[in-house]
């Protein structure tokens, strides 16, 4: 049971001498009836204060009425405030309540006289912006713990720290419930250290990594002082860094890999880069020779074209040629068929011409026979016998001009057999040249079929070239743009590697710099 230090002090010898006391305090101070709990007094502090939010009170409450109202006035359900405030063990009684936007700090105290409570007198103020504070570090998403520099004993965890701490729980001495007044030797195996660390704040701010269990915990203390300066806590921030401290091993050694990798893109974009500069060359070269070849396969394709061209007029001329040698071969049949005709008639007339002979022969004989009977008769018979004579000579000249005939159509016939022959000997041949120039004719159509589709080819061929030639153009643009992406890919393999070693050296700092 606690005793209100007012109420011990012996020169109060009087009420007037309270009040006045209490009437010159910058605190508010309101007493009340401890059974009725009917406001009695009230300081000028409280007046004034009360005043100040009377907008925010029950209405007709203010400072200048609030003698004689009922505490009940400021409560919803004042039958709670009323089971606190009927226990002496309940004293003194702290209790942090909303007014509106503002937060009021409220400390009870029993004023006794001798056992008994013979008045409840309340200390109170607006402490919004200190609760805002507060709620405002409670809330905060760090973990903030504060010890008593000369104890260590814990005197502040924020609600953060607890929820954290829960969670390692296991690895704790103390349960997190318990934390508050414990002090932090309970933590060390070695609490000396600590202590001394500690216990002077020139050595702060101070930062650590610490083990505890399989955790990582990284702690970073600092000196709050007040505005006098005075040292009056260390507050520590900390945090489970295991996850960070796993992720900070695995950057670094992707960053070594990275820096590896770098190497080898470096490599790889140097040997790109030559092979795109050799590739360019090649290029060149092919380009060059795809043009040349390019320009003799159409010098050829022009060429083939003018051959098949020609070949055609050639095919042409053939073709013209065997219908000449068949319209000479049925000449040559028709003249044949004139001259054996001719022949036979020849021959006929051979034959009528070998009568006329056999008749002039008969008429000679006769002749003669008239001649010889002429003479027997005498001069009877001269007449007769120069009729005879005349007879003999028309019958010598028809035999003359018989044998001429027959030498001549003799001749005739020997130069119709011949011509026959002749005619016979130039149809086969005109017939053989018929034949070969068929056979020619056939030759050269699949030779023209054969140089078109080599000029087809060839036409092919060119374009091919043509498009070997751009192609090869393209080939040798691609690898100028490689060797450029190569120079850029070697520049930024350059820059990656470089970065690397920068991050590394930037971890490494990281790593030394939290371990200080």
């Amino acid at each position: 049971m606690g005793h209100s230090v007012l109420g011990s002090i012996p020169f109060l010898s009087s009420k007037s001498d309270f009040q006045t006391i209490l009437d010159s305090l910058p605190l508010n101070v309101l007493t009340c009836d401890p059974k009725t709990l009917v406001i009695d007094y009230a300081n000028k502090a409280s007046v004034d204060t009360l005043n100040l939010v009377r907008d925010l009170l029950p209405p007709g409450v203010n400072g200048d009425t609030i003698v004689g109202k009922c505490i009940d006035v400021f409560h919803k359900a004042p039958a709670h405030q009323r089971n606190i405030l009927a226990k002496p063990s309940s004293f003194p009684h702290h209790a942090i309540i909303r007014l509106g936007p503002h937060m009021l700090d409220l400390h009870i105290e029993a004023i006794y006289s001798g056992k008994d409570i013979t008045k409840l007198a309340l200390s109170w103020s607006i402490c919004s912006e200190r609760e805002q504070l507060k709620i405002m570090v409670d809330n905060m998403p760090i973990n903030i713990m504060m010890c008593d520099p000369r104890t260590l004993e814990i005197n502040y965890i924020n609600k953060t720290s607890l929820d954290t701490l829960r969670t390692i729980q296991h690895l704790l001495p103390v349960n997190v419930d318990d934390l508050l007044g414990t002090c932090i030797d309970v933590f060390h195996k070695t609490p000396s250290h600590q202590r001394k660390l500690l216990g002077d704040p020139k050595n702060l701010p101070y930062r650590a990594k610490i083990s505890l269990g399989e955790e990582i915990l990284d702690l970073n203390v600092s000196a709050i002082k007040d505005a006098g300066g005075y040292y009056i806590g260390a507050m520590a921030s900390w945090s489970v860094i295991t996850a960070q401290e796993a992720l900070t091993k695995n950057v670094l050694q992707i960053s070594g890999k990275v820096s590896d990798a770098s190497a080898e893109v470096k490599s790889t974009a140097q040997s790109l880069s030559a092979a795109a500069e050799e590739t360019s060359v090649q290029s060149v070269a092919v380009a060059t020779a795809a043009e040349e070849a390019s320009t003799n396969v159409q010098t050829v394709a022009a060429a083939a074209e003018e051959m098949t061209a020609s070949i055609q007029e050639i095919t042409t001329q053939i073709n013209h040629a065997n219908i000449t040698s068949k319209e000479a071969v049925t000449k040559a049949e028709e003249t044949r068929g004139v001259i054996q005709k001719l022949s036979e008639a020849s021959q006929k007339i051979g034959n009528v011409v070998d009568m006329i002979n056999d008749i002039a022969e008969q008429t000679n004989l006769l002749a003669l026979n008239a001649t010889i009977e002429a003479a027997r008769a005498g001069d009877a018979g001269k007449g007769f016998a120069v009729v005879a004579s005349e007879v003999k000579s028309l019958a010598a000249e028809t035999t003359k001009a018989t044998d001429e005939i027959q030498t001549q159509i003799s001749s005739m016939q020997t130069v119709t057999r011949d011509a026959v022959d002749a005619i016979a000997s130039i149809q086969e041949t005109i017939g053989e040249i018929s034949d070969s120039s068929a056979e020619v004719a056939a030759a050269i159509t699949q030779q023209a079929t054969t140089t078109e589709e080599i000029s087809r080819n060839v036409q092919e061929a060119a374009q091919a070239t043509r498009e070997v030639s751009n192609n090869t153009t393209g080939i040798q643009q691609a690898a100028s743009e490689t060797g450029a992406a190569a120079t850029q890919l070697l520049g930024l393999a350059d820059n990656l590697s470089s970065k690397a070693g920068s991050m590394n050296t930037q971890i490494g700092n990281f790593m030394g710099g939290s371990e200080k």
